[in-house]
């Protein structure tokens, strides 16, 4: 079968008027002018070893359309060209037939990315579309593509406002990265608790990916007098930022484990971090993102007088220990 690639968008065989630093094509077909991009497979082939074009003469045809990038400026808006006007000779027909004047084409990018691309590569696109081409309903195209933009966080999450609030801090990272803020666009706000910086630490993404069951988040509801009184006390100091040391005890099966899960479940479900540790591995089996002590504290096995945790300052997991809002 023959492969067709259109290799640069400033050689398409009819384009004459475009501005490009790419080498001219060694053939133009004047025919093709009556085809869009999409339909330049069925008819013509590319050479990329002689740069030119020829038209297919015979054989079952596998076509693959180039994607472009908002960012590209020039060759994104040539791609809009071909993919809506035929034959164009000129950037003016952008403007002369509305091409960008909404957000339909964006919406389409968008579209035709979320079939090849991962939701992370979606989400980092979702923010170039809103520092380069302006768009003109940010809410609404939002909305259309977010169950795209959070394929991979809703496999992981079942909870909706958590879901949500690391899509848009991946979001917000990436437009810090290219000098603008969550809060330039109409969009939902980020919890401000949430370290935007924090999240390229593979230690912290693995906590935020830890998935919150539902019975957990309702949990709290089933509390007794006693686990109530102990877990509105421990998130008074959650909320408010207040360092607190608690102790619980109680015989087996009074439901410390339970009160456990409401508070971890409680806290992840807003977004923030919460970490879970237990002396021994068969203990953190009951506890959702359980790790031992000796593995989240980094404590050495064979211990003296002057033995330290083996936690560098400028790692994951140091900065892990920062950012967690409660440590059991």
């Amino acid at each position: 079968m023959a492969d067709f690639q259109l290799c640069t968008f400033s050689n398409p065989p009819f384009c004459h008027g475009f501005a490009s630093s790419s080498p001219k094509p060694t053939v133009k077909h004047e025919i093709a002018r009556q085809y869009l991009y999409k339909e330049f497979p069925k008819y013509f082939t590319w050479n990329a070893t002689k740069r030119c074009w020829n038209q297919r003469k015979k054989g079952a045809m596998r076509g693959r359309l180039v994607s472009a990038n908002p960012a590209e400026g020039e060759r994104y808006y040539m791609r809009i060209l071909l993919s809506h006007v035929r034959g164009p000779t000129c950037f003016e027909d952008l403007y002369k037939r509305g091409l960008i004047e909404n957000d339909d084409n964006l919406s389409e990018c968008l579209t035709e990315a979320s079939l090849f691309q991962f939701p992370g590569a979606l989400r980092r696109l979702f923010a170039t579309i809103l520092i380069y081409c302006d768009p003109g309903d940010v809410r609404k195209l939002c909305d259309s593509h977010y169950n795209s933009l959070s394929e991979d966080y809703r496999q992981q999450c079942e909870s909706v406002e958590r879901v949500q609030t690391m899509v848009l801090a991946d979001i917000a990272i990436y437009l810090q990265s290219m000098g603008k803020d969550l809060g330039d666009f109409d969009l939902p706000r980020v919890n401000t608790n949430i370290n935007l910086e924090s999240r390229g630490y593979r230690e912290v993404q693995e906590e935020y990916s830890i998935v919150v069951e539902d019975e957990h988040i309702c949990a709290k509801d089933s509390l007794n007098r006693d686990q109530r009184t102990a877990y509105d006390e421990i998130m008074r100091h959650v909320d408010h930022n207040i360092p607190g040391v608690f102790f619980i005890d109680g015989p087996g099966g009074t439901g410390k484990t339970f009160l456990y899960k409401a508070l971890l479940a409680e806290v992840r479900s807003r977004g923030l971090i919460a970490l879970s540790t237990a002396t021994s591995g068969a203990a953190t089996n009951n506890m959702p993102g359980g790790r031992t002590a000796h593995s989240r504290f980094k404590i050495l096995i064979n211990l003296d007088n002057n033995s330290l945790c083996n936690i560098n300052q400028q790692s994951g997991a140091a900065q892990l220990l920062r950012l967690a809002n409660i440590i059991i």
